[in-house]
């Protein structure tokens, strides 16, 4: 029997959430051939990213058509050209409001299932609507994929209430989330990665590791400002090793020209030894297992999926109250506060966290299994 194919359209393979949660699903269709479905990608950055070589390992095909406003004719071509070559069943589209010019580029060889996936909060919009042409392209776009899709989706229900897809005329368009799932099992807590850490860090077995997972820098220098917050959380860090010799902290995720900054201020502080920047590293789930907590001071978040890995890995949660509810799984080791208190405010937070007591970790990861972050329980509702 032919596979049905889905083609997805994505800016390129970086190693975002949706991203990594999209080779997660190709590797379970894979995994699961009696599903009898592929999963194909249009790279609409038009390069080449971290995990293609991988997704193409699983099976799947990545097309490369670089999308600008400017030049929409000419993708709407390559777009064409590859819809009616490859006989999909469906599009899916996760460029958010972009997803309109998409499909209006294409029309007339679009398959009959058209699906738009938020994933960027609003503030996104804030970031990216900076002059009069910007304002046009977001406000059409928008009004684009109410018209020419046939379901609106997002990563979280806070995320499409933000763009204000529970209104006319998108409302009758939404339909449920479809929750970025992951491998859960892969984040079942180890006991042997805090001493392997501990070595790889030079840093005594019996300290305190602390844990910021986000990138840094920015590969993108139009977006102002990096939703992740890395420059509060260093605040943080650094009262927290000051204020006691047991802690020890590490920023996991892509550097970029902020990242080195900061490393170069610790230096000059004397905190380099204690603050590690490990850069973009493939064993998070290692580095959660070896950690204690887990700081997610972000300004903004459509889902935070950072915070359910912690979580299957059992590690203790402290996010700001920005992160949508929905990323909650396991609210004993979840906790909030507010960026307004401070970082010292946290550091006391994750002081009083971290001397309570919780269940042995690895039995928070079969809660997040048995919850619709788990990869199969994904994929299934985008089926």
């Amino acid at each position: 029997m032919q596979k049905k194919k889905v083609l997805h359209i994505i800016d390129s393979f970086g190693t975002g959430g949706a991203e990594t949660w999209l080779l997660a699903c190709v590797k379970y269709l894979y995994s699961h051939p009696e599903l009898n479905v592929q999963f194909d990608f249009l790279a609409s950055g038009g390069k080449t990213g971290v995990h293609d070589d991988e997704i193409k390992k699983y099976g799947s095909e990545i097309f490369y058509a670089k999308y600008s406003l400017q030049k929409i004719f000419v993708f709407g071509r390559e777009l064409k050209k590859i819809l009616r070559g490859h006989g999909y069943c469906a599009i899916h589209n996760h460029t958010d409001f972009v997803s309109g010019w998409h499909f209006l580029s294409a029309a007339g060889s679009l398959p009959a299932i058209r699906v738009a996936h938020v994933h960027n909060p609003w503030n996104f919009v804030n970031n990216y609507v900076v002059n009069p042409f910007r304002w046009f392209s977001f406000r059409m776009g928008r009004l684009l994929t109410a018209l020419l899709t046939t379901k609106i989706t997002g990563t979280s229900d806070a995320v499409l209430d933000e763009y204000g897809y529970n209104k006319w005329p998108f409302k009758k368009k939404r339909v449920m989330p479809a929750y970025c799932g992951f491998d859960v099992e892969k984040f079942l807590y180890d006991e042997t990665a805090k001493k392997k850490m501990c070595d790889e860090m030079g840093w005594d077995y019996n300290c305190r590791i602390g844990l910021f997972a986000g990138r840094i820098g920015l590969h993108n220098y139009d977006k102002a400002i990096n939703q992740k917050n890395p420059s509060f959380a260093l605040s943080v860090a650094r009262e927290l090793v000051k204020n006691s010799k047991e802690w020890n902290f590490i920023f996991a995720g892509y550097k970029g020209i902020q990242g080195w900054q900061m490393e170069n201020e610790l230096k000059a502080e004397g905190l380099s030894n204690r603050i590690k920047f490990m850069g973009l590293r493939n064993d998070l789930p290692s580095i959660m297992s070896a950690s204690e907590i887990i700081i997610f001071p972000s300004l903004w978040e459509g889902l935070g999926m950072v915070a359910v890995e912690a979580q299957a890995a059992g590690l203790p949660v402290l996010a700001s109250d920005t992160v949508p509810e929905e990323a909650i799984v396991c609210d004993e080791i979840y906790f909030k506060k507010r960026l307004s208190e401070g970082a010292l405010s946290w550091v006391k937070g994750i002081n009083s966290i971290t001397s309570s007591h919780f269940l042995h970790r690895d039995e928070y990861n079969k809660y997040v299994l048995q919850s619709r972050f788990s990869i199969n329980a994904s994929v299934n509702y985008l089926l």
